[in-house]
């Protein structure tokens, strides 16, 4: 699966989250970090790819998520959640913002991509999401899901812990 080949910019993600277009700022989201982990023919990360996302490029997004959603939105705004409330644990962690379809169930499915919450009414930390929903079909079917992405699928926490490592060691920068 590929993402289009438009070159976005930091100037386009600040404006659609300025004009709160969730949805829009987090496909732009995607391929900024795809594109600086050189892995845009893939159109998808990896634990490997998240590893080797620059520090600056995972900071400039952050920031910008935090700063057009009040802290509602962004990687910290999800690290927040996954440190106080899930005890560092991904899966509680997508029940906690709604990621998941069964909010009670030790197992839930993972929500299909368009089915999230693309407003401020959102728990907090529920997007950006895109990067970790974007995965190719074989992927996704491994999982057990149905078609590209993590919809209907179970989860694989190795994504989530790998980014939220890659922002700890960040911000220890």
């Amino acid at each position: 699966m590929q993402t289009e080949a438009v070159q976005w910019s930091y100037q386009d993600l600040d404006l659609l989250l300025s004009q709160e277009e969730w949805q829009a700022a987090d496909q732009v989201t995607l391929s900024l970090m795809v594109a600086a982990t050189d892995r845009t023919a893939q159109g998808w990360l990896d634990e490997g790819a998240i590893a080797r996302l620059p520090c600056d490029v995972l900071n400039q997004i952050d920031q910008r998520w935090l700063r057009y959603s009040n802290g509602h939105f962004g990687f910290s705004a999800q690290q927040q959640v996954y440190r106080a409330s899930c005890s560092k644990e991904a899966f509680a962690f997508s029940r906690q913002v709604e990621w998941t379809m069964a909010k009670y169930r030790p197992f839930g499915f993972f929500k299909f991509y368009d089915f999230l919450n693309f407003s401020l009414t959102a728990p907090k930390g529920h997007l950006p999401a895109l990067w970790f929903w974007h995965l190719p079909w074989y992927r996704s079917w491994q999982m057990g899901g149905i078609g590209t992405g993590r919809g209907a699928a179970f989860g694989n926490a190795h994504l989530f812990d790998a980014l939220m490592l890659r922002l700890e060691r960040c911000q220890a920068l």
